[in-house]
This record gives structure tokens, sequence and C-alpha cells, in this order.
């Protein structure tokens, strides 16, 4: 069992490293989705059976850089 011991921490070294080394930028970013937002408040105020509803994590839609970086 000793014998192993480097050698498993050795490869799991070597793939803890591999994958950080793959981590590149992103060509997209998150934005809230203004859209699905709206559907919900306007689903509050047609539906008796829909409560108040609160955003803790609001719908976000995934958008190309170029295009965020466009709008500001």
């Amino acid at each position: 069992m000793k014998k192993y011991l480097p050698v498993v921490m050795v490869v799991s070294t070597l793939a803890l490293l591999s994958g950080c080394s793959t981590i590149g930028t992103a060509d997209y970013a998150y934005e809230t989705d203004e859209q699905r937002l709206q559907e919900a408040t306007a689903l509050t105020r047609t539906s008796p059976h829909v409560g108040h509803v609160v955003w803790l994590n609001p719908p976000q839609k995934r958008v190309k850089v170029t295009e965020t970086a466009k709008q500001q």
C-alpha cells in the first residue's frame, strides 16, 4: 500500500494541474433575462393562484461577450 502512495499522489497532482490549465476566457456572459421577468410579473396579475413572486436568483440568459460589450 505504501509503495502506491507516491504514484497516486503524482497522478492526482497531474490530473488537477491539467484541469486548471484548460480553463480559458469565456466567450459568453450571463445577464438577467428581462423577458422571463416580465412573463412572471404578468402571470401574477392575471392568475388568482399565483402569489407574489420574489426572485432570489432571477432568470438569466447566456449571451456572447461581444454583445454584452456593445450594450455597455
